[in-house]
């Protein structure tokens, strides 16, 4: 079997998880029109929506078109402004804006059933007028005039459009009640109608600028620090806007413009390919069972034939297994901690490892936490552990380095003289 086949069979492994638990979900899909401007680019794109639809995905598409609305004023002639990052769209840019639109959305439209025709039950790409907008107004005595803003959302009628099996496309287009055109800010309408609708992802494509020296994942805390030091504008101007989902939409995926190939990443790879923020879990931390024995052993035996860890076996293991809790990440246990209870309230810290691909984020402190709160309930006064490598980390948290003697009895008899562990210990 070639290294391509092998690689390809790992692939669909590790997706089949994934496929199962999207299936049914709802995403909204922001497009910004720097993506869009890339024809190859939203061919792939709507090959992969089709895949996404046929795996079974609700799929709300919001479509941007800065570039090309900027090249169409200026193509016309029309000079146009900006303020507080929004255009300023007064009454004589309306034609030349719902010209570029609509042939904008012409051609996504035709991008999207040419990349789907050989598909077995192709998508609909179909849109509406789905939000009520009204005037943005007047900000700082500038007035926006046919800039608007959402008023309301209509939607059920979106969630009975992805409920008959079509794909919902919004556009900056808007319309007033009593009839006005306006031009709305594009990411702030897909952050809004996923929100009203309760979407279970929202992903944003974006440029290097807003997503420079983000991480993997943010946590909604963390994406706070973040946003009191961003490292661009660009950046502030998006995570503010993302911040206003988090309460409705739990994970919120962030994605390289330049990447067609990012979304199908995103949602279908343990790690993805951009930054998540969540408000939920992204992990789980919780007490072991017997089913975690193989993805413990897994993750311990690198560091046990290093010399780490002291090796234990299967055997042991599963015996012992009520003393373990664990950090799972999509039914992989990457994060791992062990309590023994000895004389004298004192408790052993054993066996703290995490993934390697996962250290750095703080995983190894919430263990320790994690195993700190279960010793306080146990009514344990000290906690103490051996290493031989990390005993500098465990200082940071608290640990402070004792002689043999500070051990329980029963411990100072079974010591290692060979290994020449260090003993560490912590006041509870």
């Amino acid at each position: 079997m070639q290294q391509s086949e092998l690689d390809f069979i790992n692939t669909l492994r590790q997706s089949s998880r994934y496929i199962e638990q999207h299936r049914g979900k709802t995403c909204v899909i922001y497009l910004p029109g720097e993506f869009l401007a890339s024809k190859d680019s939203t061919s792939q794109l709507s090959q992969d929506i089709g895949l996404l639809y046929n795996l079974g995905l609700k799929i709300v598409l919001v479509m941007g078109a800065s570039p090309q609305l900027d090249q169409a004023f200026t193509h016309a002639g029309i000079d146009w402004k900006l303020h507080h990052q929004f255009r300023i769209t007064p009454t004589e840019l309306i034609p030349v804006f719902q010209q570029t639109i609509g042939l904008l959305r012409s051609q996504l439209e035709a991008t999207f059933s040419q990349a789907n025709c050989l598909q077995p039950n192709p998508p609909t790409l179909v849109s509406g007028n789905w939000v009520i907008a009204q005037p943005k107004g007047v900000i700082d005595g500038i007035d926006f005039q046919h800039t608007g803003k959402l008023r309301k959302i209509r939607h059920q009628a979106i969630s009975d459009c992805l409920e008959s099996g079509q794909v919902a496309l919004l556009t900056p287009i808007a319309y007033s009640l009593t009839g006005e055109v306006f031009n709305l800010n594009t990411l702030e309408q897909a952050c809004e109608i996923a929100s009203a609708i309760h979407a279970d992802k929202l992903m944003v494509y974006g440029s290097a600028e807003q997503l420079a020296h983000l991480p993997k994942q943010v946590s909604i805390p963390q994406l706070t620090t973040i946003m009191q030091a961003p490292a661009n504008n660009e950046q502030v101007l998006l995570l503010k806007q993302i911040s206003y989902t988090n309460h409705k939409v739990k994970r919120v995926h962030l994605m390289d413009q330049n990447n067609p190939s990012a979304l199908l990443l995103e949602l279908f790879s343990r790690d993805g390919s951009g930054t998540l923020i969540f408000s939920d879990r992204y992990h789980q931390l919780r007490s072991a069972n017997i089913e975690d024995v193989g993805g413990i052993l897994g993750l311990i035996e690198p560091l046990e034939q290093e010399g780490i860890l002291v090796k234990r076996s299967r055997e042991r293991l599963e015996l012992e297994i009520n003393k373990f809790v664990v950090i799972e990440r999509d039914q992989m246990i990457i994060g791992c901690a062990a309590l023994y209870e000895n004389d004298d309230n004192m408790a052993e810290l054993a066996c703290l490892a995490v993934h390697p691909e996962y250290q750095g984020q703080e995983l190894g402190s919430e263990l320790l936490k994690a195993i700190e709160i279960s010793a306080i309930d146990k009514k344990i006064k000290q906690l103490f552990l051996l290493t031989t490598h990390t005993h500098h980390w465990f200082i940071e948290h608290g640990f402070y380095l004792a002689d043999i003697s500070a051990l329980p009895n029963q411990k100072q008899s079974l010591y290692n003289f060979q290994r020449q562990s260090k003993v560490l210990v912590k006041s509870l």
